[in-house]
């Protein structure tokens, strides 16, 4: 009895801590303080235009105004994501790439991280060895 308990506990266990493939992904949008002046509006007031269907988290202070959004689906393009309409100022209708200064993928922007990093490590003319520590003494 105690195997067959030992056993599930290990299976269940196993079974809930496996990698479960991502299936959302998160755009960084970043506003320019005197266009959001300009259209009378402000990063939170764009964030409600997101806040009912997608995951959200402005940022706000002394320097420009972000917006994260997570989609629960990894087909959407930043392309796609600035020709969504959101509501600013009076009620009036815009496209979010009229209003952000930058829309950024961060999936993407990581998954160029990585390839850059894995080509610097494969580069002929790298040279990184480890050095033999140094031995100080006084």
């Amino acid at each position: 009895m105690k195997k067959v308990f030992l056993f599930l506990i290990v299976f269940s266990l196993s079974f809930f801590s496996d990698a479960k493939e991502k299936n959302e992904k998160t755009f960084l949008i970043i506003f320019d303080k005197e266009e959001l002046k300009m259209v009378k509006t402000s990063a939170a007031h764009i964030e409600l235009n997101f806040l009912d269907n997608f995951e959200t988290r402005s940022y706000t202070g002394n320097s420009e105004s972000a917006l994260m959004i997570t989609v629960p689906f990894t087909h959407w393009t930043t392309c796609e994501m600035g020709e969504t309409l959101v509501i600013v100022g009076d009620d009036k209708l815009m496209n979010l790439s009229e209003i952000a200064f930058r829309i950024i993928d961060l999936e993407a922007s990581q998954d160029n991280f990585n390839s850059l990093i894995s080509n610097l490590e494969n580069h002929p003319n790298n040279k990184h060895k480890k050095n033999n520590p140094i031995r100080l003494t006084f």
